[in-house]
């Protein structure tokens, strides 16, 4: 099964996931090229850089044509949103994770009929911890490949501070107890 996987902080934990469960042909999208570059180290298959990119004609050319059974929506934007409905095939699934700002969207309702999308939600991933401890805990998700800086306690706001505006640098930071 092919996946669109719309990459944020949460698409690399998806990435992580969807490996741990054996899907492999998964492709990634970002805008910023740390990402990217994270994504390809923990396994996904293709990347595209949407900065400079016509991300469904470049879908469409990864796909042959095809376009993907699976899209998860991470970033919570309109833009991404019609981009993973553009992306999947007729009958594809849309798995919404991430929040947009305003909580609301404008999308082309008739493209999802005529392509017959499924759209489901999902809320911070409510009722999956356990499974999702568990995962860590047996190694099938390593939460250590997405860190790429560590803080000390006494750092936290400095942390949070340099996280926050050095997003092209910084993909995930964890403070040190």
């Amino acid at each position: 099964m092919d996946i669109y996987n719309l990459v944020s902080l949460v698409g690399l934990v998806t990435l992580l996931a969807l490996r741990a469960i054996g899907i492999y042909d998964v492709t990634v999208v970002d805008v910023l090229a740390n990402r990217l570059e994270k994504a390809r180290n923990i396994g996904a298959h293709h990347i595209i850089q949407a900065k400079d990119t016509d991300v469904p004609a470049e879908g469409r050319k990864i796909t042959g044509g095809r376009g993907y059974d699976l899209a998860f929506e991470t970033a919570g934007l309109e833009l991404t949103t019609r981009q993973s409905m553009e992306m999947v095939k007729k009958g594809g699934v849309i798995v919404l994770i991430g929040y947009s700002a305003s909580g609301e969207m404008n999308l082309p309702v008739s493209m999802a009929l005529d392509k017959e999308l499924t759209l489901k939600t999902i809320f911070r991933y409510r009722h999956v911890y356990p499974l999702a401890i568990q995962a860590v805990a047996d190694g099938l998700i390593d939460l250590g490949s997405i860190v790429t800086n560590t803080f000390d306690f006494a750092e936290v706001a400095s942390a949070m501070d340099e996280s926050a505006h050095n997003k092209a640098q910084i993909v995930k930071a964890v403070i040190r107890f």
